[in-house]
């Protein structure tokens, strides 16, 4: 015998499983989130969970009024509508950074990474050790970590310069003046990465890749100007939306990303950096070295002919004293009859 259920039923059966699932689905992501890694203490403030590594100490309290007051400004600035509480997970030195990671499924980091940002899980690991040798370096990294959790939120899965160039302008990590003359060079030689291939070109190694970043910061900072500062923000609400961030910069802007990037070389080419390369010429440690060198064989040379000036002075003083007086000027004795 067989069942056969109208079409009216099947709908209705498949509408249940659909919602079932969904709540499965739900409920195991709350289950995820909430999730506790042994040996660590989890403490809720205002805006973020801190979770301290096993021995740490918790935090004092204008610590994370920074984190608070970072978090309530960047989702300000990039239009974040999310109260989610990030978790920020605080280690001591790289052997508990590193042991943290593992226990996150991820692979150990070089030395020089004091802090990792997880945007879509909204997790931060940050090694407090590096803060307390590094305040300034330290805060400004923590909050450049903030904002890539914050980027996910307001604008998805977005490209990785847009990321890094985003980050570095909100934690106020700009280029040093040296640097920007770099990227004005490589800008009037036509020598720069084209913005839509940078992701391709930008390795893991911060260190590796500080002239391309610089690029990143450098554009973003001048879109913000050329746009306004509230550009950013609406680029990442269209993003969420589902366009892809070029699409988004267009619809904004009304210049395709290209021809953005173009204009913003043109006006790197515009400016004279024929002073600050001299400068930095002068002030390079080469230079330095080579003008060392020169003063010391200057020095030399200067040193050899003073002693070269005191042996023909030691040698005029030896003939003057061995010339015989006028108190003999014969050879049977003095002169008797003056």
């Amino acid at each position: 015998m067989s069942l056969i259920l109208p079409k009216s039923w099947l709908w209705f059966f498949g509408l249940l499983f659909c919602l079932v699932s969904a709540g499965v689905e739900a409920q195991s992501e709350r289950q995820q989130s909430l999730d506790r890694l042994s040996g660590y203490e989890y403490v809720n403030t205002s805006f973020f969970e801190v979770v301290l590594a096993p021995g740490m100490n918790s935090p004092k309290e204008s610590f994370n009024k920074i984190i608070d007051d970072t978090l309530v400004d960047v989702r300000s600035w990039l239009g974040s509508p999310s109260t989610r509480k990030p978790q920020i997970y605080l280690v001591h030195g790289r052997s508990g950074f590193n042991s943290l990671l593992a226990e996150l499924g991820i692979g150990e980091k070089p030395d020089w990474v004091p802090a990792l940002a997880l945007p879509g899980s909204g997790v931060i690991v940050f090694d407090m050790e590096y803060s307390r040798r590094n305040p300034a370096e330290g805060i400004s990294t923590l909050k450049h970590e903030i904002v890539h959790v914050v980027l996910a939120e307001s604008g998805g899965a977005l490209p990785r310069w847009v990321h890094e160039g985003i980050a570095q302008s909100l934690a106020r990590q700009s280029p040093g003046p040296q640097k920007k003359r770099e990227v004005a060079v490589h800008a009037y030689f036509g020598e720069l990465v084209p913005i839509n291939e940078m992701d391709q070109y930008l390795p893991i190694s911060h260190q590796r890749a500080t002239t391309l970043y610089a690029v990143s910061v450098m554009f973003i900072d001048w879109t913000r100007f050329r746009y306004g500062e509230g550009f950013h923000a609406s680029v990442l609400r269209q993003c969420k939306a589902g366009m892809s961030w070029d699409q988004a910069f267009f619809e904004e802007s009304g210049e395709t990303l290209d021809s953005a990037f173009e204009l913003w070389q043109n006006s790197l080419k515009a400016g004279s950096v024929l002073p600050g390369l001299i400068l930095d010429l002068l002030i390079s440690w080469k230079t330095i070295a080579v003008m060392v060198v020169i003063a010391a064989l200057v020095q030399q040379k200067r040193r050899r002919r003073a002693l070269e000036a005191m042996k023909q002075a030691e040698l005029e003083e030896e003939e003057q004293q061995s010339w015989n007086s006028q108190q003999s000027p014969t050879s049977d004795g003095q002169n008797t009859r003056d």
